[in-house]
Order: structure tokens, then C-alpha cells, then sequence
């Protein structure tokens, strides 16, 4: 039963070692590695927005036009 416990409570003890682990290898990036990182988060917003707009130009030019309706049909539909 002690051995359970004591599991227990390793659990949250080597996830705090493992995170203060992590956050002290880390290191703030440089500024070629920042112009780098810029770059490409750039290039991937305008290559996704390309995307997104071809495909909105593609589904509006694509799309059957609705057929207009006639005077009685909107009377019909306003009387109701």
C-alpha cells in the first residue's frame, strides 16, 4: 500500500523536475533565429490565405445561380 502512495506522489514530482528541466534548457532566440522564425510563420499565413481565397473564388464562381422568383411567388410567400 506505501508503495502506491509513494507512486502517487512521484508522479507530480518528476513532472515539476521534468518541467523546471525543460524551462531552463530553453533559450531566447536570437535575432537571425527570430527573423527566421517571422519569415516563416509569414509565408505560411499568405500561403493559407491564398488557399482560402482560391477556394472561395472557386466555390462563388462554381455555385449554380438561384432562380429569381416571380411576382406571385413572393406574394405567396409574404400573404402567408
Amino acid at each position: 500500500m506505501s508503495d502506491l502512495l509513494q507512486e502517487m506522489a512521484d508522479v507530480p514530482r518528476d513532472f515539476f523536475k521534468d518541467g523546471t528541466q525543460f524551462i531552463n534548457r530553453c533559450t531566447k532566440p536570437d535575432r537571425r533565429e527570430f527573423i527566421k522564425i517571422s519569415q516563416a510563420v509569414g509565408m505560411g499565413f499568405l500561403i493559407m490565405g491564398a488557399i482560402g481565397y482560391f477556394i472561395k473564388l472557386s466555390a462563388s464562381i462554381c455555385t449554380i445561380p438561384r432562380r429569381q422568383q416571380s411576382n406571385n411567388d413572393a406574394l405567396q410567400y409574404t400573404s402567408r
